[in-house]
């Protein structure tokens, strides 16, 4: 074997010399994690969810091409997601909210928020530092928008066969989605740990070669 060449059981007695170099960086790693976790308080997200599907009976299929088909199912269900933001809606949120002591602007709604369509399923999902407060903002906005789709639908500005079932509302969160002490901790563990192999690598390799 020539000296170029990468031997794993050398690599591995590089490592394992400077053992106390791997441990320092894992347990500085896993300490930086637990003080990002204290200065970034974890993030819960609350999700109300809505049943939406169509009335075949009463979708217009005679005289459509079937590639527009689908087009037209998509549109007429996408009425779910353009009642909860509109301004409407949100304004109406904003409102709301305040009685519970939340000062909230549009744009604050939309970022801490995500609307996602799975199938017939649609979910509204609301994050915030203090479980109730998302649990309250997300159940008042999908009311709001639940009553937005039937008066939408009323005055004609949505297919009257879509199907609006009424929003399953959101229970508390129990589990933070955002900066989890023990992910943070462990992630933080885990990037120290490969710190600490490439740093005792390279001290060996130094120390190992000839002086020219």
């Amino acid at each position: 074997m020539t000296s170029n060449e990468f031997s794993p059981g050398v690599y591995i007695m590089r490592v394992m010399s400077t053992w106390w170099l791997v441990l320092l960086t894992t347990f500085l790693g896993g300490l930086f994690g637990f003080i990002f976790f204290h200065l970034h308080p974890p993030v819960y997200e609350a999700t109300a969810t809505y049943f939406v599907t169509l009335d075949l009976y009463r979708f217009p299929i005679q005289g459509v091409r079937e590639d527009l088909i689908q087009y037209n199912e998509d549109m007429a269900l996408n009425t779910t997601e353009g009642a909860l933001v509109s301004m409407e809606v949100l304004n109406r949120v904003i409102l709301q909210v305040k009685d519970i002591g939340q000062s909230l602007t549009v744009k604050d709604l939309l970022d801490d928020s995500t609307i996602e369509r799975k199938h017939d399923i649609w979910e509204l999902r609301y994050r915030n530092q203090d479980p109730a407060i998302a649990q309250s903002i997300v159940n008042t906005w999908a009311q709001a928008g639940y009553q937005a789709m039937l008066s939408w639908q009323a005055a004609g500005l949505a297919p009257d066969y879509v199907i609006f079932q009424p929003p399953t509302l959101a229970l508390v969160p129990q589990q933070p989605v955002l900066y989890r002490q023990n992910n943070l901790m462990l992630a933080g563990a885990l990037i120290g740990f490969m710190i600490g192999i490439i740093f005792s690598s390279l001290i060996r390799r130094n120390k190992i070669e000839p002086v020219q």
